[in-house]
């Protein structure tokens, strides 16, 4: 998405402007024991080519007209964040995170859906 290449544009200005003031720009995730920070995030939706969002009951119910659908949606993302949770972190969370020092609030490894 745009906001990923944002994401990165800003790390790499950010770097290189520290280094033009012989200054260093920290980007890991969290670079300090003991002070929490802002951890990075991956963040994911899913949507028809349509634009309706498979993630908003109000909006597949609207197009499909069965409020029965958006369940069982959701009982099969689950189910695949279940079965490939260990393919999707290593598709998305890079190695550095496994070692960030900070660690103040959700665990390194977790993924989540709510």
């Amino acid at each position: 998405t745009s906001q990923i290449d944002q994401n990165l544009m800003v790390m790499q200005v950010c770097e290189e402007v520290a280094a033009k003031y012989n200054l260093v720009c920290l980007n890991q995730e969290k670079p300090f024991a003991g002070i929490n920070g802002s951890g990075k995030h991956n963040n994911w939706s899913l949507g028809t080519k349509d634009g309706v969002n498979l993630l908003n009951a109000a909006q597949i119910t609207k197009k499909s007209g069965n409020p029965e659908i958006f369940p069982v949606i959701m009982a099969a993302i689950i189910a695949g964040v279940d079965k490939h949770g260990d393919l999707l972190r290593a598709a998305i969370a890079a190695p550095g995170n496994d070692f960030r020092l900070g660690a103040m609030e959700a665990p390194p490894a977790i993924i989540s859906t709510y």
